[in-house]
């Protein structure tokens, strides 16, 4: 008996040494002089025994940036379920004939569906000619009524409005509401660049300030911008004549809706459908997307439906698409609230945290990106939501969702060729000064870990705050 009691004394201190041992390597690493004016949070927690392993900070409100997605993606897929998908409808009104005259308008109808793409609007237009529409005498209507037309977030930056990663937001969308660039020198050197867009379209006007130099000229780079509230992007800079094809990246676009009403104008034209007068909203009421009965002399002729929802939270969540975010919080808010704003989406997703058990009072939520710096969330909060959703049903998708250490996402270059490759899987957050990481952690030893470290106001670039939370996660697999 004497001798039980000794060992079970010995095993305490030594985990109560190891703890304390931990305790004071993460201090150290976290004692780095751009820090020291700043803030960082950070929590970790064994979700198998509960056991909290650190605290630093745990319960201060701090922008989380992206880990913003951690909360909208859980709510979702228990709000609207796994299998939930977002619909993109064409309707007919008016009279076809037997010609294949339609005597009146295409409508397309935007249900909240960001993952649109130029492939899916050849599909409809497809459909749109199989249902035996051949010419449209009327127009080509857009609808987004579904969802309410605040284009931005509150607190987002207007610095930020012409590139991708803060598109406009509709509930009718294609391409992510945006273009994608691409510049190649030209034949001859003092030409400008020849400049390529994806999708192929006019809609949008090229300013093309660029020239072609002779090769080994120095301090060659391309850039571009939009101007603002005008879909005018300007390209300028020098590309020497030999170099490959570069990306510009992506560029926002100015009124969504309508540019998804001249993206699908274009696959009907291909699909052999001709509309004969312009693009313009619909201002007839349409049916709700679960409703039996439709208006006179309207009909559906085509629908688009995306994938469900387990498989759109990972494209949430690896890439960090903020559009795909912000269109699911406010379709949460038409779902469960009957309004789809992204107020209402937010009043649905705090209930959910509150009965995840999150702290309420150390989280502030007014969008679903992250895009805002009013935002404000414990470290404390996302560990307790990493926790709730471990024991969750919805477990396997929500992890799977996420970005994995060296393999894929925003962390695929992070920590790869080492042993944390695979074995890590957490949301990335980044805005100017500040970095945040939250997730899960499968040790050396095999313990489980949630753990969330947030920095805020720090000064130092971003690639220094990832490299300190990579050393943070490399001594938690190390040490545990």
């Amino acid at each position: 008996m004497l001798r039980r009691s000794a060992t079970l004394v010995f095993w305490l201190l030594f985990a109560l040494i190891h703890a304390q041992t931990l305790q004071a390597e993460i201090d150290a690493l976290l004692e780095v002089d751009w820090l020291r004016y700043g803030y960082c949070g950070v929590v970790v927690r064994d979700v198998q025994s509960g056991e909290t392993l650190y605290r630093r900070d745990a319960e201060r409100m701090l922008i989380p940036a992206s880990n913003m997605k951690l909360l909208v993606t859980a709510a979702a897929i228990h709000l609207l379920g796994p299998d939930y998908r977002f619909r993109t409808r064409v309707w007919a009104q008016g009279t076809l004939l037997p010609d294949g005259t339609l005597q009146g308008d295409l409508i397309l109808q935007g249900l909240g569906d960001a993952t649109l793409e130029w492939r899916d609007l050849q599909t409809l237009a497809r459909k749109v000619r199989e249902a035996g529409v051949q010419r449209v005498r009327g127009y080509l209507l857009y609808d987004d009524s579904w969802l309410d037309a605040d284009r931005y977030g509150f607190g987002w930056s207007s610095d930020d409005e012409p590139y991708g990663y803060q598109a406009q937001m509709s509930a009718l969308c294609a391409e992510r509401n945006a273009v994608r660039l691409y510049a190649k020198p030209a034949a001859q050197v003092g030409e400008p660049a020849q400049i390529r867009v994806e999708p192929e379209t006019d809609y949008v006007e090229i300013v093309n300030l660029t020239r072609t130099v002779a090769q080994g000229t120095r301090d060659t780079s391309l850039d571009a911008t939009r101007t603002r509230a005008r879909n005018q992007i300007i390209v300028y800079g020098a590309i020497a004549q030999g170099a490959q094809e570069v990306s510009l990246g992506r560029y926002s676009v100015e009124n969504p809706p309508h540019y998804a009403a001249h993206l699908f104008r274009n696959a009907l034209q291909q699909a052999g459908v001709t509309v004969e007068k312009g693009i313009v909203p619909n201002m007839t009421p349409l049916p709700a997307p679960d409703a039996n009965t439709t208006p006179d002399a309207t009909r559906l002729v085509a629908e688009h439906v995306s994938a469900p929802l387990r498989e759109v939270i990972a494209l949430i969540n690896k890439p960090s698409d903020n559009l795909l975010t912000e269109i699911t919080l406010k379709v949460i808010g038409k779902e469960k609230r009957g309004v789809g704003t992204t107020q209402a989406g937010v009043q649905a997703v705090r209930e959910f945290l509150q009965q995840a058990g999150l702290e309420m009072g150390a989280a502030h939520l007014v969008d679903g990106s992250g895009l805002s710096r009013i935002n404000g969330v414990s470290p404390e909060n996302f560990v307790r939501l990493l926790e709730y959703m471990h024991r969750s049903l919805h477990a396997e998708a929500f992890r799977d969702s996420l970005p994995v250490y060296g393999v894929d996402g925003t962390l695929r270059n992070r920590l790869r060729g080492t042993l944390v490759q695979g074995n890590g899987f957490a949301k990335t957050g980044s805005l100017n000064r500040v970095s945040s990481l939250s997730g899960y952690l499968r040790t050396k030893s095999g313990r489980y870990l949630a753990f969330s470290i947030i920095m805020n106001a720090y000064n130092a670039s971003a690639a220094d705050a990832r490299t300190l939370q990579d050393k943070l996660v490399q001594l938690l697999w190390e040490r545990l």
